[in-house]
């Protein structure tokens, strides 16, 4: 048991957790996806190695974060007052609306074509999180989905949602 906690072992053990529900809701909504001939061209075989990776990662997080206090200290970040005033905070509220452009996306994912929704998705969040001038953002926002979408169906063979 540590004598004292350290500074951000509440928020790494916060993390972890999140990390970790995170992986495991990849891995299972990966393992849900179609497979065609094997899974190791299917779909959800990338988003499946990504899910065992939060997981482990939280795992490490947690087992790293424990040993500084992290249980204790996230208790003491976890409270109403504090939970509150983060509700509260800007930074909250542009995370919020980041998570709902991401929440908007997925949901679109599959009935607007993989490229065209990409290019929706950032271009919206490079510009609500002043990323760079929109003259550089737009471009990268057209060629990275487009990038994307040929890498993937062309060079790994993976058909794209």
């Amino acid at each position: 048991m540590p004598a004292k906690t350290q500074k951000l072992a509440g928020a790494d053990f916060i993390t972890a957790i999140i990390l970790m529900a995170l992986g495991a809701a990849l891995s299972v909504d990966a393992l849900r996806m179609r497979v065609y001939r094997t899974f190791l061209i299917s779909p959800g075989f990338f988003p499946l190695i990504l899910g065992a990776l939060f997981i482990f990662f939280g795992l490490f997080l947690i087992y790293r974060s424990s040993r500084r206090g992290g249980y204790a200290d996230a208790a003491r970040i976890l409270t109403p007052d504090n939970i509150k005033k983060s509700l509260v905070s800007p930074v909250f509220k542009k995370g919020f609306t980041v998570f709902l452009l991401i929440l908007a996306y997925v949901a679109l994912l599959g009935k607007i074509e993989f490229v065209y929704l990409s290019m929706g998705y950032l271009i919206l969040t490079f510009l609500f999180l002043n990323a760079g001038k929109w003259y550089l953002v737009i471009p990268v926002a057209v060629i990275a989905p487009v990038l994307v979408q040929l890498a993937f169906v062309h060079l790994f063979k993976i058909p794209m949602p």
